[in-house]
């Protein structure tokens, strides 16, 4: 069975965590297909073009080649990668037909990476899509401003479009955006949310464990 794994961009702000998933997804056997955010050089690159008055699709490109950079990156850790970084789904199918792991990060504007994982996911027929996020589960409102909003472990797709509150600014996705989930959904993909922070939360999830929110049809 496949391994799909989104990583927010966010760990690749931190070189020892990029060290640490590398580590791990040598280890792992199977196949493995990994989608990557662009994290603060997206931030950063996209903030200056919209200080610049730059178009929303330009600050999505920007965005986008900030994450295949960081999935280049990723690439030159991993031992049995394919060596390029697809940019569309025929491209990644293609190189899913060669090799064993396969990194890629946004294909086209207007489309989150989550959106990219979701796709993958549904390519290759996974049985679950694995978000290292930005934060360590999916809670009942915004835990960074609502001190007493409620974890939860396991939830309906129903439930969390119900949760969901996502920007489509460039740059501004959240946890994961409305057309990846329609995406998850029309496949009954389960996702798991976890702390991006700790990569061991991966082999827990091939465990049989739910390190963070177990997401179902």
């Amino acid at each position: 069975m496949a391994l799909v794994l989104k990583i927010s961009g966010r760990v690749f702000d931190n070189e020892e965590l990029v060290l640490k998933y590398a580590e791990l997804l040598n280890k792992l056997p199977g196949r493995i297909a990994v989608v990557a955010g662009g994290g603060e050089v997206a931030r950063r690159y996209i903030a200056v073009a919209r200080k610049g008055g730059a178009s929303n699709t330009f600050q999505d490109l920007l965005g986008i080649y900030a994450s295949r950079l960081n999935a280049l990156l990723l690439i030159s850790l991993l031992k049995d990668a394919y060596a390029k970084v697809p940019r569309n789904m025929e491209e990644f199918l293609d190189a899913w037909g060669r090799s064993r792991i396969v990194v890629t990060g946004g294909f086209q504007p207007g489309q989150s990476t989550a959106t990219v994982a979701a796709l993958v996911a549904e390519a290759v027929r996974a049985a679950a899509l694995l978000n290292a996020a930005n934060i360590d589960a999916v809670y009942n409102d915004d835990p960074r401003k609502n001190p007493n909003a409620t974890r939860l472990s396991e939830l309906k797709y129903d439930e969390f479009e119900r949760i969901l509150r996502s920007s489509n600014l460039p740059g501004g996705y959240e946890l994961i955006d409305t057309w990846a989930v329609s995406i998850l959904k029309r496949s009954c993909i389960t996702t798991y949310i976890f702390d991006g922070r700790t990569p061991e939360a991966i082999e827990a999830v091939v465990r049989g464990e739910n390190p963070g929110s177990k997401i179902t049809c």
